[in-house]
């Protein structure tokens, strides 16, 4: 029987963690399963009350409502009311940037990098449905799930494209919101089966931070002035994180504060990191860190277009 993977090489982040060794252990540990309730398909209370007669495990998510944890070694993707497109198995820190985003109905949205769909599906439900969604992937080869989500959970007002974010096709300023939820080195994905379990190679770091600073770019090109752009990573990395933020001039986007729903634990951005002192107000940013909610890690922050 193999040895489970040890993150060792995270003690790079102990400069920024309150508790390195508790910051490990959470890293090393399987990641449980959350699921949140799809209204565009059935009630919530109602499909609620199918969920516990067949999870008797089910517990509340204690800071977003619809949405429940399940033991890591749950499954449920062959489940009726799965097939169905009832709800949505998603990372619970995802889930978070998801809601950021604060799609309305009637509003033009777009996802620069949506496969496999969770957070795109998010937006719709949070749209009503209504408006134009614009959900995009450059990798080909995820397409089929990002489709398979959207249309399971019944979405219909959003459109799958296949492209480079970089150079997707829309008017300078068309869309009221845009996720920019960016390729990444996925430090903060270790407490995923078959996650990555080597450290991170700087170089390719580099060239990671050249893509996400471009995305970034992009994205506030493509919002109104005025709108919104929520960037979002799923690793550690200050260079990935806070870095790109300070890539973009002031003049031309804010960081504002979020809105932190009661119920979850968030740090602030980190001014500093090796040397480096960032834009003030990537502060303003918020990571999740895995010992603090029993989640994965992850960064996210909220831009407005100036």
């Amino acid at each position: 029987m193999s040895e489970p993977p040890t993150f060792g090489w995270l003690t790079r982040y102990a400069p920024l963690v309150d508790d390195l060794s508790a910051f490990l252990e959470a890293a090393a540990r399987p990641l449980p399963r959350v699921i949140w309730s799809n209204p565009l398909r059935a009630p919530v209370a109602e499909t609620e009350a199918e969920l516990r007669a067949v999870f008797p495990a089910l517990q509340p998510v204690p800071w977003r409502a619809h949405a429940w944890r399940l033991p890591a070694d749950a499954r449920f993707a062959g489940s009726r009311l799965h097939l169905a497109g009832r709800f949505y198995g998603q990372e619970e820190a995802a889930i978070f940037a998801g809601d950021l985003v604060d799609a309305r109905p009637g509003e033009r949205v777009a996802d620069l990098c949506a496969a496999p769909g969770g957070k795109a599906a998010q937006m719709a439900v949070a749209m009503g449905d209504r408006g134009t969604l614009v959900a995009n992937d450059r990798k080909v080869g995820r397409l089929n799930a990002l489709r398979r989500t959207l249309d399971r959970l019944g979405v219909t007002c959003g459109v799958v494209t296949s492209g480079d974010a970089l150079r997707m096709v829309a008017p300078e300023g068309w869309f009221d919101r845009v996720l920019a939820d960016v390729p990444c080195t996925c430090e903060g994905t270790t407490r995923k089966a078959r996650s990555r379990t080597e450290p991170t190679d700087e170089r390719y770091r580099a060239s990671v931070v050249q893509i996400q600073t471009a995305i970034l770019r992009k994205a506030l090109r493509l919002v109104r002035p005025g709108g919104t752009v929520i960037y979002a990573t799923c690793t550690y990395a200050p260079e990935e994180n806070e870095g790109v933020l300070h890539a973009i001039h002031p003049s031309l986007a804010a960081i504002e504060p979020i809105d932190v729903p009661a119920g979850l634990r968030v740090s602030p951005g980190v001014d500093a990191w090796a040397g480096r002192s960032y834009r003030a107000d990537v502060v303003n940013a918020a990571r999740l860190w895995p010992h603090h909610n029993d989640t994965g890690g992850f960064f996210v922050a909220r831009l407005r277009r100036l």
